[in-house]
């Protein structure tokens, strides 16, 4: 604990009038004018004839909040002349719910912190309605909370095309798969069942997104499972008219057909690296596959494993033909682990497909940007189940990426910042 007197905080002052404890509730702009959370607002006329509205009926809805569960008087309204009915507007609680928005979202905190998925929400329930009702676990059903996200998906799309950010000039890209589909309204189309082994190709889609170094989510592309170059053109064409020119200096992917061809009509200047973090990772997983720690691999296969990295690290075509000259010969005279005999089989294919890239151009990067972003939504986008609908999963990403860009780091030097805050720490 600090030494020292620590200041107040003042921002949510408590009152006691007549023995009961008063808040001040926040205030929520409404058109052009502030009103305190949960007022009452009435309809006076009928927004289709412009009639005086009566009074249907009188009830109390009882909203269930952050503040605890609060109950207010409404009427409900109907029009004389077309019979239509209104009810009085709850600030802060959208529609009919007896939800509040604040509430709302707090539970999409926890369920993205805490990887909640959205069919098990009681997580949400136990962390937000302890001490404000009878017992924990009161929340939302999944339809409810799906619905507010694909509402609340319109403003989160336009803070994610519209944030202002600067980066090293270099841009990350990568794609990702996500559960998508619907079985039994797929048979119908096509007319017969599908296997599993079908089921499973036909699912999937893919997400590709663009981001900075400092894991600033830029935009994003829904597309098949394996798309055309086509596919992605919007996407680069998006990002290059967000930029002014000279801005992209770099672009950072993986060795996918599609984004080569798509970097390569939008970006032809610029400067094109495949990433080969993924390259080194299998090479180690074949140690691991048969060694348990880096102390138990024999000093033979040590030298030949970072031969290989330096195979696959290899800038220009002369180093990395030397690099395979010398995995060759370790193969010939060493004594070496089945390991290694396949890693080495692994980097005969490795070194065709480099230096093809290396003979266009372009250069090797083993930064893992893309990799650390896939792995900090795998688990929200696993637990979401499949999405239905191209619109359900393109609102979901909206909400996902613009949540995960202002959510801070939990380890590392960059802990306790965002990677907005971190993007304009660095860049102003």
């Amino acid at each position: 604990m600090g030494k020292g007197n620590v200041a107040i905080d003042k921002s949510m002052i408590k009152t006691v009038v007549d023995g009961k404890i008063m808040i001040p509730l926040p205030k929520v702009l409404v058109g052009n004018r502030y009103y305190p959370l949960f007022s009452v607002l009435s309809p006076t006329h009928c927004a289709d004839c412009g009639n005086k509205l009566h009074v249907n009926s009188h009830y109390t809805r009882f909203i269930l909040s952050s503040h605890g569960t609060i109950a207010r008087d409404v009427t409900y309204w109907f029009c004389p002349v077309c019979k239509k009915p209104f009810h009085d507007q709850i600030i802060g609680v959208p529609g009919s719910a007896n939800y509040s928005s604040e509430y709302y979202d707090k539970q999409l905190n926890v369920r993205y912190d805490g990887r909640c998925s959205l069919h098990n929400s009681r997580q949400i329930g136990e962390t937000y309605t302890e001490g404000l009702i009878a017992f924990c676990g009161r929340a939302p059903c999944a339809t409810s909370l799906w619905l507010y996200e694909q509402k609340h998906a319109e403003l989160s799309k336009q803070e994610l095309l519209d944030q202002k950010v600067g980066f090293d000039e270099t841009l990350y890209v990568d794609g990702d798969w996500i559960k998508k589909g619907w079985k039994k309204r797929l048979e119908e189309l096509i007319g017969r069942k599908l296997t599993e082994k079908e089921w499973k190709k036909m699912r999937y889609q893919s997400v590709y997104v663009i981001a900075t170094k400092e894991k600033v989510v830029l935009d994003f592309e829904v597309t098949d499972r394996l798309p055309t170059i086509e596919a992605l053109i919007p996407l680069f064409r998006r990002i290059k008219n967000r930029f002014p020119e000279g801005k992209i200096q770099k672009i950072v992917s993986d060795e996918d057909k599609a984004i080569i061809g798509a970097v390569k009509r939008v970006f032809p200047e610029v400067a094109h690296s495949f990433c080969v973090f993924h390259q080194l990772k299998n090479v180690s997983k074949r140690y691991y596959e048969e060694f348990n720690s880096i102390e138990d691999i024999p000093d033979n296969d040590k030298v030949v494993s970072n031969e290989i990295g330096q195979l696959i690290r290899s800038d220009t075509v002369i180093s990395a033909v030397v690099c395979i000259q010398k995995i060759r010969e370790f193969d010939s005279n060493l004594e070496l682990s089945k390991a290694s005999q396949k890693a080495i089989s692994y980097a005969e294919e490795i070194f065709k497909k480099n230096v093809s890239f290396l003979k266009k151009g372009f250069t090797p990067e083993t930064d893992n940007t893309m990799e650390q972003i896939f792995s900090l939504i795998g688990d929200i986008v696993d637990k979401a189940r499949s999405f239905k609908t191209d619109s359900g999963l393109t609102n979901f990403c909206y909400n996902l990426f613009t949540y995960f860009n202002k959510r801070c780091f939990s380890t590392g030097k960059w802990k306790g910042f965002s990677p907005l805050m971190r993007a304009r720490f660095q860049y102003g």
